[in-house]
């Protein structure tokens, strides 16, 4: 595995301006969903929103940061991502009702957690969310949905930490977002979140979650490495509709294949590199363009460094 010459000396620096936990060359392919992908050169964990700040107000001016949560959704290439990664703790990991009204929650809540939260206070309009893997974050990021629900549909609004430490709140209404889209700029990371919450009967929201989770565990791939949607729906037609028309069903880049469940889903049968990955997708793309005339948008986001992918 490819490992950073310069990553202990970077530690020590960062180190040196501020508190936190920062790890050299810290192996990041435990924690993708794929079970791939190379070494943070420095992976900082933040205690805190303080901690956060004070490193992004006084980190050097050159030095790369990339942000990520649950990596449900996510492609870590081979080589590794430069500079620093930020992962949020256990701070960000919180889920409160205020006045009865409202949900505030924090950015690396899991999707699950603030389902069952919901759940549990009679709260409707979050049931999709017990099937999207990820934290809260990352999916208002890229506005993550399924079954006719988005994330965005009852956000209120959200605070963010731009690169130089400053805190912003922005309302929803004030976010432009779209199908597996949001304007929230890469520089912007969120920390926490406030939803509008309606009260429901316990026993319909039970069904909703039951219906959804029946659904995927029939249609998806949930017991395999996967990284979820590998493309985003057309507007025409579904990316899965497409791939079948380009004839793509059983093709393979070593252990990287498409799965047979839902033809959306690029698995890891065991040892794929990123590489197989995303030169499995890429083929896909091509095919599917050369038999269709569309051309495939990812909606899994590549990141890091790794051999060029060429077809």
């Amino acid at each position: 595995m490819y490992t950073w010459p310069n990553a202990s000396n970077l530690k020590e620096k960062l180190e040196g301006i501020c508190k936190g936990n920062f790890y050299a060359n810290y192996s990041l392919g435990g924690h993708s969903w794929f079970k791939v992908g190379g070494c943070a050169e420095i992976l900082f964990i933040p205690y805190d929103i303080k901690e956060l700040q004070s490193f992004l107000n006084k980190k050097p001016a050159d030095l790369e940061v990339t942000i990520i949560g649950g990596a449900s959704n996510l492609l870590i290439r081979d080589n590794g991502i430069p500079g620093v990664v930020i992962l949020l703790g256990k701070t960000f990991n919180f889920i409160e009702i205020i006045n009865g009204i409202k949900i505030n929650c924090g950015a690396s809540l899991p999707n699950k957690k603030f389902s069952n939260f919901a759940l549990k206070n009679n709260i409707s309009g979050f049931s999709f969310l017990s099937t999207i893997p990820g934290t809260i974050g990352g999916s208002i990021k890229m506005n993550s949905g399924a079954y006719n629900c988005e994330v965005m549909d009852n956000l209120e609004k959200i605070d963010l930490i731009n690169s130089n430490g400053d805190i912003i709140s922005k309302l929803a209404k004030d976010i432009k977002y779209g199908y597996r889209y949001t304007d929230i700029c890469d520089d912007m990371i969120c920390i926490s979140a406030s939803f509008n919450a309606e009260h429901c009967e316990r026993q319909v929201i039970l069904e909703e979650i039951s219906l959804y989770k029946q659904y995927r565990n029939k249609t998806q791939p949930i017991r395999e490495k996967t990284g979820g949607s590998t493309f985003k729906n057309n507007k025409h037609k579904k990316a899965w509709e497409l791939i079948k028309e380009a004839g793509c069903e059983d093709l393979c880049v070593g252990d990287a294949c498409i799965s047979e469940k839902h033809l959306n889903f690029i698995i890891n049968k065991g040892n794929a590199t990123a590489y197989d990955i995303e030169l499995l997708g890429e083929i896909i793309k091509y095919r599917v363009e050369d038999k269709t005339g569309i051309q495939l948008d990812w909606e899994i986001k590549k990141i890091g460094h790794g051999p060029e992918v060429l077809i």
